[in-house]
């Protein structure tokens, strides 16, 4: 039985990782080639802008961010004079680009700073496209902060299309939660292609500029989240692009890929082409695992362990689905982060299922201290989360395993193999290995047998 608690209810403080708008304007844009991002407001914004912008460089593009130099006298006086003057550099710059991306912090925002008036005089004097996005943190979460920058973008670049319309808008890759991001949606834009579906568009991920403006030319967007994104909808609805409000299960493990490969291939594929390749991945897999002693014992070492998972919500109920459906692994506690009630409805959808035939906890936008309690109470072997979650599930004395969010010192993503797909299920199922070998081990066992000096012993 599933049961579901919604803490939020039951406390007024919010001990969560709970980056800004900001932060999701920042990660659409920064996946778009041949722009720049001004940033105008505080320095220490402006650091997580460049940190985060960093998440998606692996295989990808660099983004410039350029600060204004916001500072204690501009937040008195206004600082519209260091923003057109950095605007008319980014644009003047030897390689001018495409567009300019121009985001704002708390401080000029609240100050109320005009930083349309100021990007639409630079762009009628220079020529150079200029968009300017209103995304101080305080006006929603990262998914509000994406939907802002989406819709800008929707409104001043994309154009009109009158042809046939052909292949998906995949929307908002970040968003599904995996700290693996960019090698995850490369790996399901191939996933999508060989199953004959085109792809449109990624939004953002290696986007040309110029290829923003055939958003319409797709059937359909599908999201990558399930947060409810309604000015955005709305928006595409009107460029005649419908978008997918029934989102399928992340492909992550060999059962939830072929569920989601095979019923986007329905859609908008060739289903035959979808099974031939779910076969050949399968079989690749297979002559990886076939005899091989290290994977059945691992295997058999994993079923009917216990297992906590914590993430964003798209994530979060897909890692927990693969461990019970590929691994045999039970799920006790299960914490779901959001920003809109329609994530969490969705997550839970997807869950339902497993109450079957186990029993666990779902708990929605828990605070720290709940999340903690309830997987202390479930006593589980390993918790699969976040670096945010981390230290307080390592100073439980409980192994930890980083798979899910964002953020530097968070995405160690060196090696060019993704989490998803039939694929990726060999990295998932060698990071679950690890951290279950980590759980069975007393790591400081060498204190208690180290060298004492006889005046020291008891």
């Amino acid at each position: 039985m599933m049961h579901v608690l919604s803490p939020q209810n039951d406390t007024q403080m919010r001990d969560q990782f709970q980056p800004g708008a900001f932060i999701g304007s920042i990660l659409v844009t920064s996946g778009i080639t041949d722009v720049v991002n001004v940033y105008h407001g505080v320095s220490g914004c402006n650091a997580m802008a460049q940190h985060f912008r960093g998440d998606l460089v692996p295989n990808g593009a660099y983004i410039p961010v350029m600060a204004t130099g916001f500072l204690e006298n501009e937040a008195i006086m206004g600082g519209g004079a260091k923003l057109e003057k950095t605007l008319r550099m980014a644009v003047g710059a030897k390689n001018p680009p495409k567009c300019v991306f121009v985001s704002l912090s708390d401080c000029p925002a609240v100050g109320g700073e005009d930083i349309e008036g100021v990007s639409r005089g630079v762009m009628e004097e220079l020529g150079t496209k200029i968009v300017a996005i209103g995304n101080a943190g305080f006006v929603g979460g990262v998914a509000r902060g994406a939907e802002l920058a989406l819709c800008k973008i929707l409104d001043e670049i994309v154009e009109p299309w009158e042809g046939k319309r052909e292949g998906i808008n995949v929307i908002a890759p970040f968003l599904m939660g995996s700290a693996n991001m960019p090698f995850d949606i490369d790996h399901m834009v191939e996933m999508l292609q060989a199953a004959g579906i085109k792809v449109n568009l990624v939004l953002a991920r290696n986007t040309k500029y110029d290829e923003l403006k055939r958003f319409s030319a797709a059937q359909a967007n599908l999201m990558l989240t399930y947060e409810e994104m309604t000015d955005f909808v709305r928006k595409s609805d009107a460029l005649g692009v419908p978008t997918l409000t029934d989102e399928p299960v992340l492909p992550y493990g060999i059962g939830n890929t072929e569920e989601w490969l095979l019923r986007l291939a329905e859609q908008f594929g060739d289903v035959e082409k979808a099974k031939k390749y779910l076969v050949e991945e399968m079989g690749k897999v297979r002559r990886i695992l076939y005899r091989n002693y290290n994977f059945s014992w691992m295997a058999s070492f994993l079923s009917d362990k216990y297992a906590a998972v914590c993430g964003p919500a798209p994530f979060a109920a897909a890692i927990t689905r693969y461990l019970v459906h590929d691994l045999n692994i039970r799920v006790k506690v299960v914490g779901l982060w959001s920003e809109t009630k329609a994530s969490g409805e969705k997550a839970r959808k997807l869950l339902e299922p497993l109450g079957d035939t186990m029993e666990f906890t779902v708990l929605e936008n828990p605070t720290y201290f709940q999340l903690g309690e309830a997987v202390r109470e479930a006593n589980v072997d390993f918790v699969i989360g976040s670096m945010q979650d981390k230290p307080l599930f390592k100073g439980m004395g409980v192994a930890h395993l980083n798979l899910a969010g964002f953020y530097y010192f968070n995405n160690y993503n060196f090696v060019p193999w993704p989490l998803a797909g039939v694929k990726g299920s060999l990295r998932l199922f060698s990071e679950v290995c690890k951290v279950v070998d980590e759980a069975f081990y007393e790591t400081e066992a060498w204190k208690k047998l180290n060298f004492v000096a006889g005046a020291a012993r008891d």
